[in-house]
């Protein structure tokens, strides 16, 4: 490849290839604002970590090697999107982002995000293998979540029941609206959640969103109706376009 050239590695999916997962758009994002010249490597779960093991370690106490993972003009292998993050941000200074770990990205990426996500488990944990996931990867899924989860089950058992309780506990807990309450903290000076300055919080929720419209337009309508702001999320997403169309390649 081309000596300044870097190698993204995410995950393929069913039809065309292109990004899906929100921690590999976060780093996508984030290299199409830089506007770094880069190219994509697809990797099958469980193909990440022959694929990582030979070319670095992980750190002691980190179970599973991840994506994404960049390899950095130099041939350095760095993984963890927020690593990367801050690392893009020293070797490519401009343009620079707001803030990487900024008060509104702990809120949102070490608080709310996780919750939501734990209580949405059950959907997108049995959704993911029918729609986007290649068969390659289906049986890995399957046996991590169903460790993951700690029911005694394995997605392809979980049922509509399971999918109608993880959808009245999200929206209980009322998170996705404390989203919005996040993202409304500037919006008198723009859509973003720092205004008009675009900040690595942007590429974690905008990730968040684009992996549910991904899984299904149903779903995804779901999760901006939860969200109690729907027009402010999707003009959230517009602004962010440039830096999301190149989704592949």
């Amino acid at each position: 490849m081309p000596a300044n050239q870097i190698t993204m590695f995410d995950l393929p999916s069913q039809g065309r290839c292109a990004c899906w997962s929100l921690n590999p758009w976060k780093t996508r994002m984030n290299l199409n604002f830089k506007g770094v010249d880069y190219k994509t490597e697809w990797l099958e779960y469980p193909d990440i970590k022959p694929r990582f093991e030979k070319h670095f370690q992980l750190p002691e106490g980190k179970p599973n090697y991840t994506i994404p993972t960049v390899i950095l003009p130099g041939g350095t292998y760095l993984e963890d999107s927020l690593a990367i993050a801050k690392k893009l941000e020293e070797l490519y200074p401009e343009p620079a982002l707001a803030g990487i770990e900024t008060p509104a990205y702990d809120r949102l990426a070490k608080d709310l995000l996780p919750g939501i996500l734990g209580d949405l488990r059950p959907i997108y944990f049995s959704l993911l293998p029918e729609r986007v996931l290649n068969q390659a990867s289906y049986e890995y899924w399957q046996t991590t979540r169903a460790v993951a989860m700690g029911l005694g089950k394995r997605p392809d058992e979980l049922t509509d029941a399971d999918r109608d309780e993880a959808w009245a506990k999200l929206a209980e807990s009322g998170k996705l609206k404390q989203v919005t309450a996040l993202l409304a903290v500037n919006e008198d000076k723009g859509p973003l959640f720092e205004g008009k300055e675009v900040s690595f919080v942007d590429f974690a929720w905008a990730g968040f969103l684009i992996f549910w419209k991904r899984i299904g337009e149903a779903e995804y309508e779901k999760i901006l109706e939860l969200t109690g702001g729907k027009e402010r999320h999707l003009k959230f997403l517009e602004v962010l376009q440039p830096h999301i169309k190149r989704d592949a390649f």
